[in-house]
């Protein structure tokens, strides 16, 4: 099976969700390996405050398959050297996939003339300017080589279509599956009466629990929701501040340990590997934030390790449909849905699970007024899956008994983990 090497830029200010649940999808076959690319190979800290690590850069980027460039602040938008660097990438590259500022970054590099295109809401109205032919739809869009969309599901259905071309319709519907990709929006019957005013609110301080091999994707729908607050505070907290390596993705640099982060709002854990669900750093410093926190967020098998933790003794949850299973040998009830929220616990399946379970943590702390203009006026979102076959009931028994099959061998790894770290924390009591 052939190796395509996929180029992500990441520019100061860039969206680190749109990049995170790009490389989710086109990173779920590992052959596809991934190349962060900035200015230069210094660390480059995004709107939401996550730091990368890029191991390119302009200068020195090898051949690329795929080139894809996340939502970007109009500075970043304007830098001669991007467009430089663009122009030559985009005459080369099979495909490109832009998102939001991205693709107005591509318009200003002169790559769009004359290509049907779009971009945010208010992207969107811009592109004409510079020789492009906007396009006002929610949806990806696609002209040649260049797939452009919005936020959130716009440009992560971008990514599936590029996905299709590499490895075929089977395998992109089984990632559908896999990435549990079946959105759905919650308030699109709503309206607020009046104005909502996100910097009026009272902004929320967040965690990320992010320890070595974490799943990048699971945590950033949060992130995103929860960082659009203006004045909000994210906290990127591991065992040290050295970089973090995240599975099948880039480099993070934390901002605090577990033993220096302060108390929190909002802690969010996405999956992890494993040896995590016995890491007793890990488990002593949920344990900390859970009493004082107003919501604790966990995504796929993140909820394995608040219930290693013991603090979903008797709570319906629920993780990615693999694992869900374990949750009741772990002290918590399953929910079986892809959504579940009991008190102050919120846990949902992988990737864009990330975003919608963090909007009913905004509905519930903030009003459901916010978390409306949220869904629909910050990530605008619209969801049209591709195959529509993004959970195991649509998937079909064949499709959903394959999955079980390919994950099954690590269930006992995640439930011995798991009975280890519930041990050491029956023990402190």
């Amino acid at each position: 099976m052939k190796r395509y090497r996929i180029g992500y830029i990441a520019m100061p200010g860039f969206n680190e969700s749109e990049l995170g649940e790009m490389q989710a999808v086109l990173g779920i076959n590992p052959l596809n390996r991934p190349v962060i690319i900035g200015a230069t190979t210094t660390p480059v800290t995004g709107q939401h405050g996550l730091t990368l690590v890029p191991n390119a850069d302009f200068t020195d980027c090898t051949p690329l398959d795929v080139l894809v460039i996340p939502d970007i602040p109009s500075a970043a938008q304007d830098d001669p050297a991007l467009h430089a660097f663009l122009a030559e990438q985009c005459a080369r590259v099979a495909y490109v996939v832009a998102s939001s500022g991205g693709v107005l970054a591509l318009a200003k590099a002169d790559v769009l003339e004359g290509k049907a295109a779009t971009a945010d809401d208010e992207g969107t109205k811009l592109l004409a300017e510079y020789g492009a032919k906007p396009v006002f739809e929610r949806k990806a869009v696609v002209d040649g080589k260049f797939h452009t969309a919005g936020h959130s599901t716009g440009m992560i259905e971008a990514a599936f279509i590029v996905l299709e071309k590499l490895r075929g319709t089977r395998f992109a519907k089984f990632a559908e599956l896999t990435l549990e990709y079946d959105p759905h929006c919650q308030f699109s019957g709503n309206t607020p009466k009046d104005p909502v005013d996100l910097a009026a609110c009272d902004a929320p301080t967040i965690a990320v629990a992010l320890p070595s091999g974490c799943y990048l994707p699971d945590f950033l729908g949060a992130v995103e929701v929860l960082s659009a607050f203006p004045n909000s505070t994210l906290h990127v907290v591991s065992h040290d501040k050295t970089p973090v390596q995240c599975l099948l993705g880039p480099k993070i640099i934390p901002t605090s340990t577990f033993a220096e982060c302060p108390q929190v709002d909002f802690v969010i854990q996405g999956a992890t590997q494993p040896l995590l669900l016995k890491d007793k750093e890990l488990l002593d410093f949920i344990r900390r934030q859970e009493p004082a926190a107003k919501g604790m967020i966990s995504v796929c098998a993140g909820t394995l390790v608040y219930a290693a933790a013991g603090i979903l003794e008797g709570k319906t949850a629920t993780s990615n449909y693999h694992h869900t299973p374990l949750l009741d040998k772990l002290g918590a009830k399953s929910s079986g849905t892809e959504v579940a929220v009991d008190g102050k616990f919120y846990s949902a399946g992988p990737a864009i699970g990330s975003y919608e379970v963090a909007l009913k943590a905004v509905r519930d702390v903030y009003g459901v007024d916010v978390a409306a203009h949220i869904e629909q006026n910050v990530l605008e979102y619209a969801p049209n899956p591709l195959f529509n076959v993004g959970s195991p009931e649509k998937a079909g028994k064949f499709m959903a008994l394959l999955g079980k099959y390919l994950f099954a061998p690590t269930l006992p790894l995640y439930l011995s983990a798991g009975r280890k770290g519930a041990k050491y924390v029956k023990s402190l009591a």
